[in-house]
């Protein structure tokens, strides 16, 4: 048997499977792809297959839902003035948006305030509360409000400051949190949560926030929502779970594959006209549309504008929202070009080939820099090098950054042994957010460069291919790759099915778009599939055309060509 790379590691090698019956209804391949990914009755097969709604736990099991609730209803039942705080992102205006159109079915018109990215910052500050003390009896803030611990007592302490509830998803910073009747979380994380699933989106939250409401208005409120009202709302959870890139198990599995069956045929006029703009004559969006499509033209209003504009295309219930859907395009293709002209600086500036082997991390700041995109061009240069990346925009002395990581170095608990240097900081073990001044910045790149040179090793840095589970070709055929959907939606959590075949032959090669793609034929075990490889690098080509036989990893999907259907593999590594 031929041996294959050290960076190709199966995804679940504790897992053992042994040949026995086939899952009911399904086929003994697809059977052990779903033990390999830990279900182990038909019963658990069922539900990861085909989930059902009522999968969705009691809202109320959430730490301060009950008591949020209360508080809300006492607010609509009295015609309190309400305000919303929303998170700037894609997750933080949709959550921003479910709870204003709610309040609009109650004929209550909602103030709303979504701060600016560059001017505010993030989340519920003391200057914005200050500001509307006296004029807003209740405050629902979005995707935030869990760790402003400064805010929380400030409001505890001022009557005059207006009521709180923070609808939240983000990791707790304190072991501890005391609710009370000023400020009131409502976050699955709290340290004390018994609620079965942590993972929820912020839109996920207030989804539940809103089931409990619902559930809690008298019947005479209650007959201005339709039937389906809540089941209405579940494209917008899904576009915020996907765009937060919450991991798609457990509820969020649920929650996007029944909103993006919704998702078409939305009843949110703004999202429709997004998607006919973004995706026009599209019939099937997927997860693939909303995370790489859709979501980042929400998130473009707040980079380059304001996220407002965003908020008003998904909460306007105007016929015509093709205006707002287009600049929200517009601004999309700005950030790209933004974010495209600072790689460009970066790659032309800096020796990648040094600060991989001497630094393990890639720290930077300019004066010039938007500092709308820091985060996504970070994630551009943790995709092309594997190695940590924190980028900062420097003004008037102080320094804002966005940081990005790779698996096998928690950036926030190795930032948090910095954290004396720092004005404020916060995210997790992928991500985080810093501001600190410029004279701290010298010393934060020599601490943290030798924090990451200490525990990045090697093997950490070099890129990894997981699979599930190594195959023939005779193994596979049109009903698996069918079968294959059930697993989707495709995210974080639950990633694409991935196989191994060793011993291919390569028959013949085709280049495609200048040379960057490739198509192949390969034969394995007397059968012969089509197989693409898409932007292929020196080292893949050099192998294909080099070696008679080929270990592959691949994902399936099908080829329909001429009203033909056919098995295509598209690679992700060839040794």
């Amino acid at each position: 048997m031929s041996v294959i790379p050290d960076n190709w590691i199966i995804r679940n090698p504790a897992i053992k499977t042994a040949d026995k019956k086939a899952f009911r209804g399904l086929s003994p391949l697809f059977s052990k792809l779903l033990l390999l990914r830990g279900l182990k009755t038909n019963g658990e097969a069922e539900n990861f297959t085909r989930p059902s709604i009522k999968e969705l736990h009691d809202p109320f099991l959430i730490p301060g839902m009950k008591e949020g609730v209360d508080r809300f209803v006492r607010a609509i039942e009295s015609k309190e003035k309400i305000l919303i705080f929303g998170d700037y992102d894609a997750d933080g205006i949709i959550s921003s948006v479910m709870v204003h159109n709610f309040l609009k079915l109650l004929k209550i018109q909602a103030e709303i305030h979504i701060p600016d990215r560059i001017l505010e910052g993030y989340d519920l500050g003391i200057k914005f509360i200050k500001s509307i003390k006296g004029s807003i009896d209740l405050l629902i803030s979005v995707d935030c409000g869990t760790n402003n611990i400064e805010t929380q007592e400030y409001v505890k302490n001022n009557k005059d400051a207006p009521d709180v509830i923070a609808c939240d998803h983000h990791n707790p910073s304190l072991d501890k949190y005391v609710n009370n009747e000023k400020y009131i979380i409502v976050n699955p994380k709290l340290p004390y949560s018994s609620y079965p699933f942590k993972e929820l989106s912020g839109g996920g939250v207030t989804f539940k926030f809103l089931i409990a409401a619902l559930r809690s208005l008298d019947a005479g409120w209650k007959k201005l929502f339709k039937k389906d009202y809540l089941s209405s709302l579940l494209d917008l959870v899904a576009v915020s779970t996907i765009a937060d890139v919450m991991p798609l198990t457990g509820e969020n599995r649920l929650i996007v594959k029944k909103g993006l069956d919704r998702i078409g045929n939305s009843s949110n006029r703004g999202l429709r006209a997004l998607i006919d703009a973004a995706v026009p004559g599209k019939n099937s969006i997927g997860e693939f549309e909303v995370g790489f499509v859709i979501a980042p033209r929400i998130n473009a209003a707040g980079r380059i504008k304001n996220a407002m504009e965003s908020f008003k295309l998904l909460s306007d219930d105007r016929k015509d929202c093709s205006f707002l859907a287009e600049n929200l395009c517009r601004y999309n293709s700005e950030r790209q070009e933004i974010q495209r002209r600072v790689i460009d600086e970066i790659l032309l500036k800096y020796n990648f080939d040094e600060i991989i082997q001497v630094n393990k991390i890639f720290i930077a700041k300019s004066t010039e820099w938007n500092e709308g995109i820091l985060g996504i061009a970070a994630s551009d240069i943790v995709k092309r090098f594997n190695i940590p990346a924190i980028l900062f925009r420097e003004r008037n002395g102080v320094l804002k950054g966005s940081g990005r990581s790779i698996p096998g170095f928690d950036l926030y608990r190795n930032l948090k042994k910095l954290e004396d240097l720092f004005n404020k900081f916060g995210g997790h073990d992928m991500a985080c957010g810093i501001t600190m001044d410029l004279k701290k910045f010298k010393e934060f790149c020599e601490s943290m460069s030798e924090i990451a040179a200490t525990l990045i090793t090697e093997k950490i840095i070099s890129k990894k291919y997981e699979y599930d589970i190594e195959v023939g070709f005779n193994d596979l055929d049109a009903e698996f790759v069918d079968e294959l959907s059930l697993l989707k939606p495709f995210g974080t959590g639950n990633p694409k099915p991935s196989f191994l075949s060793r011993d291919c032959s390569v028959c013949r090669i085709y280049k495609l778009k200048d040379g960057r793609h490739m198509k192949i034929v390969l034969e394995n075990g007397n059968v012969t599939f089509e197989g693409i490889i898409f932007n292929i690098d020196d080292r893949k080509r050099d192998t294909l055309v080099s070696k008679k036989k080929i270990s592959i990893l691949y994902n399936l999907q099908f080829n329909t060509w001429g009203g033909d259907k056919s098995i295509q593999l598209v690679l992700r590594d060839l040794f």
